[in-house]
């Protein structure tokens, strides 16, 4: 059998101070760690929530401008049926499809 080492202690500390301060640094580098993963959790909830707004409002916006189109052909279809001639600009494509002319 071998002999038991001998730890001398060169600081004031009492027996167990070294085991409760390596606890309490463990606990507080634990804590930080899942504080830093709630808040990243949460920044990437608020982002996903940002995204998702700005998503709704595009679309929103594309909804706005698809029905104001419609209205507007809806309107050039009964003023080319009233008049039989045709007072389109087309913007898009720059060729009119009822007269096939080229502005």
């Amino acid at each position: 059998m071998e002999p038991i080492p001998l730890s001398v202690k060169t600081c004031r500390g009492g027996l167990g101070q070294e085991s409760e301060r390596r606890r309490k640094a463990a606990e507080l580098r634990a804590m930080r760690a899942a504080m830093a993963r709630k808040r990243q959790r949460h920044e990437a909830e608020w982002r996903q929530s940002v995204r998702s707004k700005v998503a709704c409002r595009e679309t929103d916006k594309d909804l706005s401008q698809s029905q104001c189109v419609c209205e507007q052909l809806d309107t050039q279809q009964v003023t080319t049926s009233l008049t039989g001639a045709c007072v389109c600009v087309c913007v898009c494509v720059r060729a009119c499809v009822n007269c096939v002319a080229v502005y």
